[in-house]
């Protein structure tokens, strides 16, 4: 008897940084910033060595007063890079070598130069158009990636989830017979 579709694995893209950047936005999901959640995940060899989302500090207060206070909110807040980093740091993960997905955005100059101290060498966020407004901060970071040797990839995240399933998603929705009359 087949499972009921409700009851499936969710199809994944196929290819790994597409994974792991859907892992990152499922990780931004815990962030209570009312106006953007970001995800990182720090990964070696194809294995997660942590995930973070921004937010405030722990032990910090985020009731909804402090998080719709834009100013307030920004001068406390913990981008997912600076949190991912200091996970690693609290429990002994060597973040050397590593590769981190961040969503949906680039990452600032701030946390660029976090990552390069902490020994990241590849830094990967989706193809998206990235805001006007901190494009400044993007740059800096892509300079200062560069000068350290840090690739940085830009991953498109449209078209199917599986490209060689592509036109056949109904047919892969629907139940499976399960022979009885």
């Amino acid at each position: 008897m087949a499972n009921p579709p409700e009851m499936r694995a969710p199809r994944v893209p196929q290819n790994w940084d597409q994974r792991f950047l859907h892992m990152a936005r499922n990780t931004a999901g815990f962030s209570k910033d009312p106006s953007t959640k970001v995800g990182s995940v720090a990964v070696r060899d194809r294995r997660v060595l942590g995930l973070s989302y921004n937010g405030l500090p722990a032990h910090v207060g985020d009731d909804m007063e402090r998080l719709l206070n834009r100013d307030l909110r920004l001068a406390m807040t913990v981008h997912a890079e600076a949190n991912i980093i200091a996970y690693a740091a609290r429990h002994g993960v060597c973040l050397n070598a590593a590769t981190i997905y961040v969503w949906p955005l680039m990452t600032c100059s701030q946390c660029a130069a976090q990552l390069i101290q902490a020994g990241i060498n590849r830094v990967v966020v989706p193809n998206f158009v990235e805001p006007l407004r901190w494009q400044e901060s993007f740059d800096r970071a892509r300079l200062m990636f560069i000068e350290a040797g840090v690739a940085v990839a830009r991953i498109p995240m449209d078209g199917p989830v599986e490209p060689a399933l592509a036109g056949y998603e109904d047919e892969l929705l629907q139940p499976e017979e399960d022979g009885l009359p």
